[in-house]
This record gives C-alpha cells, structure tokens and sequence, in this order.
C-alpha cells in the first residue's frame, strides 16, 4: 500500500520485510519545517496524527490514546528539542519516538523488552531454543518423580538438541547416547525423553516426526509436559504448513501457502491450547502464532478483528507484546497487505484512513462519501470521526473553511493526540486561508495548556510561521512574546532575520551561547557578502567572536568565527583579514582586489552553498528575507572582472583561474551565479594560458572542466 524504498534502508529500521512498504517512497526525511508535509515523511515525522506519517505511528498515537501507559515520559522524548541544530531538518524523529516506547515499556515490565511474542510468531523456528531449554529445566527440577540422575541426563540431553540451530552438523547418535542412562522402566523420564526427541525434531524441521513424538504426550503425567507438548504440536503444524509458502526468506510480504489442510489444522491446533490454557505459559506466543495463521491464510476479516481486540487490551494484558512491537506487527501482517478490505475497528480504520489521505498519491484516496459510510465504525468516537472529516476537507479538498466547521469548538486544554492533533489542524486551516491574527491567537492560546516538549515545539512552529508571513517575525526574540525553541530561532536568523533581528540576538541576554553565535556569524557575513561594508565594520566585534568560539565551538556545521580573525595562510594571492578586505570595499566597491579576497573569504567559508539555499514558501524561513541584497555569487564577480576593462591584468588572471575552477573536477558550478557552458570555459582557458602564460595562475591550471 505504500511505495517500496530500497530494502537495505529499510531493513535498518524494520523488524521484518514485510513491513518494507511502510518505509514509503523518496528520501528518508522530510527535509520540511512545516506543519502540512507532502507526501510520505519517512524517519521524520510529525508529533500529531497526520496523513504524512508513517502508518506505525499514527497508530502508536491512537493506542496511547486509549492506553496512557504506552506514553513515553516527556523527557525521553524530547531529544534534541532543547537545543540548537542550525541544519535540523526534521522536527519529529519516529525512531527517537519508538525508541522512548520501547524503553518506557521494557522499563516498567522490569526486564530488556527486546525479546516478545511478536518475535516468537517470526523467523527461525530456533528463536526459542534457549527459552525452551530454560523451560525445560526448570520442569525437569520441579518433578518429583525423577531421580537426581535422570535430571541430570535430561538436561544433558536438552544442550545436545538441535545441532542444526547451534551451526552445528547433525549427529543421529547424540540424543540417544545422551539419554541412555534412562532406564527403560523410569516412565516418567521416558516421557521427558519423548518430549526431547520432539523438539529434536522440530528444530531440526522433521516435523512429521515431531508431531508422532507430541501427540504421544497429551495424557502424560507431568503437568508442564501436556501443555508444552500441545503447543508444540500447533508450532509443528504451523512450520509444516508453511514450508515453500515464502521465495526467499521467513517474513516475506506475500508468503503462499499450499498446504491449506495443515495450515487449518494448525489454526485448530492454537486455538484448541488457548481454551485449555487461556493464562498458559505459551499463551502469548500462542496469539500471536495464531494471528500468524490468519496472516498466511489471507484472512483478513480475522487479522483485523484479532488485532483490534489487542489494540482494546491494556498493556498489562498484552504479556510479552508492547506496543511497538504491536504497531509493528500490524503495519506487517495487515496495513501493508489489505490493499481493499477496510477494517472494523475504528483505530485500525482511522489510520487506514490517514494513509489515504497522503498528497504523493500512493494510496487510493478517500472521497467525502466513502468517509461518511464508515460512521458506524466510529460511533461513540465522534471526535476521531470528526477530527477524520476535518483532515479529508483539508488535505483532500483543500477546503479550510469547511475544515474548521468540521472541527467544531476548540479545545482549550488537549490531552489525547486526538484533541491535539484537531487543535493543529485548526490551526493549519487558519494559517492556509490566510488568516493569520486568528492563527496567531489560536497557536498562542494553545502553547500555554501544552508540558510535551514535542506538542509545544510544534505549536511554536506554527505560531512562528503565522508571525513570519505576517510580517512580525521579530515577535519570536522580543522578551514578552520569545518562543522557547531554539531550533526554530535558529531556522528563523538564518533565512528570515534581517540586520535589526540578529543585532537583537546578539545581545539577548536569555540568547545561549550557539544561537548568540550563529547570530553574530550570520550578521556579520551576510553584511559582507551583500555590500553593507559600513555596518559590518560597526558590528565586528574581535572580542565577540573569540568569546563565541571558546563558549559554543560547535554549532552544527556553522564554520568557526575565527574565520573573521586571521589572514588567510598559504595563499598564492594575497588578501588580509576579512575586516580589511571589506574596509577596502567601503572605500571603493568596485576595487577588484577586495572582491577577490571578499570570494575567497567566502570559499575557504564553505558558507556560500548553505547561504544561497532558502526553504520552499510554505516552509519555515520561505517567507520574505528582511535582510537586504542577494547571497553573495563567487562566479558572477569573476564573470564581472573579466569582463570590465579596469581590470588590472594581475586581477583578471586570477579571475579567469578561479572562474574555471568553478567547474573543477566534475564540471559542475561551485560558485553560485549563472552556469556557463564548456565552450566558454574553454575560451577563458585559452585566454589566460595565451596573454597570461606567465602568471602563476595560467602555469598552475592543466585543464578546463
């Protein structure tokens, strides 16, 4: 239901192939800072329901919903949010959210989680060779029937197993050599010997065998050996069915099964043990092996209703099975595989929903009649249904005014994903039609009730974007209206801010010491690299920017300040520090000297590429820039150089070196400007080696790109 992403990124994150197709199509992170994505949004995410999501947690949020124990703690989840990330492209990180829920669940089960009945329905039937060895044991010490010897030997035997799961060859000999010290008359012993002959068997994948073995121990005197052998007996049954159903490997997406007699026998097999022993030792592997059956058999009426019996379950009940690996295991077996049947459990149904709703056109899209069809799924969840009805008239229809009548009354105080997720879409509908004080005053209303890091963070976005294509964006540094997110700050400075609004960020007291930083550097370059030489020569500050280095000294890939100290070193053309570089400039402008020390500044900056890039318009930073002029272009100087007859000969020599190694080594453009095509290069080439063969630049430059 989703566009393949190739299997090596995939499979990172994913526990089976099967849930491949929820990685979606195109690049892993959204590369958006903003509240309405296009299209499938991979690793990145947003912190509320959303058609952009990936599939597995839409439905996360819907379970914690109605299980508030699946709910990370705050501060697990708010990695990163409280500090500046200048190149941040992702608001939300799913793997950092299911991360939390994964911890949180291990945290409160006492043990590492990492082990579970979805993994028990999965893979090699070894999974269980350890667990079932420790079972075993455990068995064999509480029977008071055997002797210390016969224990001895039977967990003996029990390590000699199954060499085939140990990497190891078969050996017909170990297991009865192992156990010939039980005596023929010992029964009991000969019962857990039977039982070892089985599981032998089964992990060695004679499975006919190790059901004549099982069946043999229905009425057998140890309690742990009838329930175990039951059990076995289904897992024997399943493994059997299934043999030649997947092409490659266990966990395929589209396994085919033939033996359609064992598989049903199999299914009566699970379903026969879970009524013997509804709380059993095997009864989470059990339901979840039988969901198994469904899943092979294409029974997806059955897989739904399983799964939406689950997902009413609260965690406790759920033994073995948190609700990651439920999300998981769902996103697998149902969602990327019931391409037309639509589900009866309104969760399930609800983020089948959503997946219709994606802009990239992946899914078969949901019409306003379909959704109204579905309103008896959803009865006595009428702000679900609702908030689904909003989402179709706004994504969908792009119809906001029809979004917010769907909407209702807001909500003053959101606590579920739900409430929040409408409050969002409120806002989104009142920012896309263009009315933003009302969006302002939502946004600000709503940043108040909100304590998750990740909700509030996503309302600052929001109410940042209203200020900004309101023509207010100072808002967000002025103290009594000062947005907490210091990546949306820093967002903010770097494309939108004018010289007033970095000034201002530089001395903020309350500014930490990156955000101080990266306002500095970018006041500073931006008044160099577009002709503000006179402000820039005010505004530099030597002590400043050695304090900014030594109190922040990595600000993500920000170059360092010291870069506006020093004179470049080991240069062939020689220029001074940037502050007398751009003092050359405030004198005469158009001194061919300053601007090509001004374009190699920028060069040894590896600034210029970050500088020229600016978010879409419906992005964070899209609107209009405050700051004056246009990002400095190495190539249209060099161009301008050659050009101009004032030129000194010295000067256009470097230009035309410079101006061809643009294009060096790939034949690409490296320094902004207009591309220009091999023909010309070739002229400028020829140029500087014919009436400037003897400068150093025409003797170190061999060829033209």
């Amino acid at each position: 239901m989703r566009p393949l992403l190739s299997a090596a990124f995939c499979l990172v994150f994913l526990i089976v192939a099967g849930a491949a197709r929820a990685c979606g199509g195109g690049d892993p992170s959204p590369e958006r800072w903003a509240l309405d994505q296009k299209g499938y949004a991979g690793l990145g995410a947003m912190p509320f329901l959303n058609p952009a999501n990936d599939s597995r947690l839409n439905l996360l949020f819907l379970m914690i919903d109605g299980d508030p124990k699946l709910r990370p703690e705050d501060e697990a989840v708010s990695k990163g949010v409280d500090k500046i990330d200048f190149y941040s492209s992702v608001l939300f990180s799913r793997p950092d959210f299911t991360d939390a829920c994964r911890t949180a669940a291990a945290a409160r089960r006492g043990k590492d989680g990492a082990q579970s009945a979805f993994a028990d329905g999965e893979g090699s039937r070894c999974v269980s060779m350890e667990s079932g060895r420790i079972a075993f044991a455990a068995a064999v010490e509480a029977e008071p029937a055997l002797s210390a010897e016969e224990r001895r030997a039977l967990t003996a035997a029990r390590a000699e197993i199954a060499p085939s799961c140990r990497g190891e060859k078969p050996d017909a000999a170990a297991l009865p050599a192992a156990l010939a010290q039980i005596a023929p008359s010992a029964a009991t012993a000969q019962e857990f010997a039977s039982y070892l002959a089985g599981a032998d068997a089964f992990y060695e994948g004679d499975f006919d065998s190790a059901l004549a073995r099982f069946g043999k121990l229905d009425s057998a005197r140890n309690a742990w050996l009838r329930e175990a052998a039951r059990y076995m007996t289904a897992r024997a049954l399943l493994n059997k069915a299934q043999i030649g159903a997947f092409a490659d490997f266990d966990g395929t997406a589209a396994p085919n099964v033939t033996d359609r007699a064992t598989l049903t026998a199999a299914q009566t097999a699970f379903q026969t043990y879970l009524k013997s022993y509804p709380a059993g030792r095997y009864a989470a592997s059990a339901q979840g092996l039988l969901r198994r059956v469904y899943w092979l058999a294409a029974d997806e009426e059955r897989l739904a209703a399983e799964y939406g019996r689950q997902i009413a379950q609260e965690s406790g009940a759920r033994t073995g099975l948190d609700g990651v690996d439920l999300v998981q295991e769902i996103d697998a077996k149902y969602l990327t595989a019931a391409k037309d049947h639509e589900s009866r459990d309104p969760i399930l149904l609800a983020t089948q929903d959503l997946m219709k709703l994606r802009a990239d056109g992946a899914e078969k899209s949901l019409s306003a009649a379909a959704l109204d069809a579905e309103a008896s799924v959803f009865a006595g969840r009428e702000e679900l249904f609702g908030f689904l009805k909003a989402a179709r008239a706004y994504y969908a229809d792009r119809d906001f005014s029809a979004t917010l009548q769907a909407l209702g009354a807001p909500n003053a105080t959101p606590r579920s994903y739900v409430a929040f997720s409408r409050e969002i879409l409120r806002g989104q509908a009142l920012m896309a039609s263009g009315q933003f004080p009302a969006a302002i005053e939502h946004w600000t209303k709503l940043r108040g009730t909100l304590a998750n890091p990740l909700w509030r963070e996503a309302v600052e976005l929001g109410l940042t974007m209203s200020y900004e294509r309101a023509g207010m964006a100072n808002k967000v540094f002025l103290p009594e209206t000062r947005l907490a997110s210091p990546r949306i700050r820093a967002i903010l400075l770097r494309h939108t801010a004018g010289p007033i609004l970095l000034r201002m960020a530089v001395a903020d007291p309350q500014a930490s010491a990156e955000e101080r930083k990266l306002a500095r550097f970018l006041l500073l370059y931006k008044e160099a690299t577009r002709g503000q030489y006179a402000n820039f020569l005010r505004d530099f500050s030597p002590e400043g920017l050695a304090e900014d280095d030594a109190a922040a000294p990595d600000v993500s890939d920000l170059p360092k300040s010291a870069i506006f100290l020093s004179s470049p070193a080991n240069e062939s053309y020689k220029c001074p520090a940037p502050k007398a570089v751009v003092a050359e400039l405030a004198a005469d402008p158009r001194s061919s000297h300053g601007l090509l020390c001004l374009g190699d500044f920028v060069r040894r900056s590896g600034f210029a590429r970050f500088d020229a890039w600016r978010p879409a318009a419906d992005e964070l930073g899209g609107a209009k820039a405050i700051f004056p002029g246009e990002p400095f272009s190495r190539g249209d100087v060099y161009q301008r150089l050659i050009a101009d007859p004032a030129t000194k000969d010295a000067d256009r020599a470097y230009a035309l070196y410079r101006t061809i190694n643009c294009y060096a080594p790939a034949g690409s453009n490296d320094c902004g400007g207009k591309d220009v095509d091999k023909a010309q290069r070739k002229a400028w080439f020829q140029t500087l080696k014919s009436r400037y063969g003897a400068t150093q630049w025409a003797r170190g430059l061999q060829y033209y790109w």
